[in-house]
């Protein structure tokens, strides 16, 4: 009840973003959006959708390094379609995808469930610091544009004058609360909450101290890196769909894919928010809004387009896997 009542609450903040974004469009601008959708060239739309299979196929392999060390050897295609019914899970509960492919490989391949939960843990942790490393050279790739566009269209709520006294009381602030932690650290190492925090934090260190005990770490980090760079790909494929965004530079598809990877944790699989943060990037670079909404959302369905074929092919594969063992075992009786 919990879930359902949570998907329906983010997929109504998700048709919110629509409406919202929508609403701020011109009878014009609309028109003008339709006519983006229709003189699109649709070979790069499926070129991307190939680079975007591509990807998940690398982390399909990138999973294999982590398992195989444990004494287990599944093919690719299996993991590749645990990974794609995982993100095909996310799409209707966020989060639980992770544990969905988890289960679907550990019954289909006979390995122990908290070994591929282990593995999932170890993927996630180098996944946050791709994201932050990517996120934070996208911002000083283009950080005047940023500055620009977030002065332009945030001046009437942000005092920018008084920004730099902000800064200073908000660091003054700071020290004071760093000084009240020291002087209370007995008690509040007492707590559930340092507790949790600890083991989160030893959790993230033992993940990545895991890496550099694989057969080959420097392959698991290219793949970590490649996939990120695969994603930047086809945005940048994508805007060659469109005339009006063909010119612009692999550096800007950097920059708005970072800044679209915000989308999904908001909304499940970032359905309103993404296609909006893409065009609300590509304003920075005189991009008008309805053809960088079209590119948006031309960019948000080609993702979804192969979760939801082989996020399908993936549970009927392992649907077929299961009924499979559960012959042989009646076999064998």
């Amino acid at each position: 009840m919990k879930k359902t009542l949570r998907l329906i609450i983010f997929l109504l903040i998700g048709l919110g973003f629509i409406w919202w974004f929508i609403s701020k469009l011109s009878t014009e601008e609309i028109k003008q959006l339709f006519e983006s959708f229709s003189n699109a060239n649709y070979f790069w739309f499926f070129v991307a959708l190939l680079v975007n299979v591509f990807s998940a196929v690398i982390r399909a392999f990138r999973w294999q390094q982590l398992i195989r060390p444990m004494g287990y050897n599944p093919k690719l295609i299996t993991t590749f379609l645990a990974v794609m019914s995982g993100y095909l899970t996310n799409l209707a509960v966020p989060r639980l995808g992770e544990i969905v492919r988890c289960g679907l490989l550990s019954k289909n391949q006979k390995i122990p469930f908290e070994k591929t939960v282990g593995t999932v843990i170890i993927e996630r942790t180098v996944d946050t610091l791709c994201f932050a490393l990517f996120f934070f050279i996208a911002l000083m790739i283009e950080f005047n544009y940023i500055k620009d566009y977030i002065y332009n269209n945030f001046s009437n709520i942000i005092n920018f004058s008084s920004l730099k006294t902000l800064l200073i009381y908000g660091f003054i602030a700071l020290l004071v609360l760093c000084f009240i932690l020291f002087l209370f650290r007995k008690r509040i190492r007492e707590t559930k909450i340092y507790r949790k925090i600890i083991e989160f934090l030893s959790g993230f260190m033992e993940g990545i101290k895991s890496i550099f005990k694989l057969k080959n770490p420097l392959l698991f980090i290219f793949n970590s890196l490649f996939i990120w760079s695969l994603w930047i790909l086809g945005t940048y494929v994508i805007f060659l769909c469109f005339e009006q965004t063909s010119h612009l530079a692999f550096k800007i598809a950097f920059v708005a894919t970072m800044l679209g990877a915000i989308g999904p944790i908001v909304t499940p699989g970032g359905i309103g928010i993404f296609p909006a943060i893409i065009a609300e990037s590509l304003l920075m670079y005189s991009i008008v809004r309805p053809v960088g909404y079209a590119a948006g959302w031309l960019l948000w369905i080609v993702s979804q387009i192969g979760v939801i074929i082989f996020g399908l092919a993936g549970f009927i594969y392992f649907s077929k896997g299961k009924k499979d063992n559960e012959r042989v075992r009646q076999d064998t009786k």
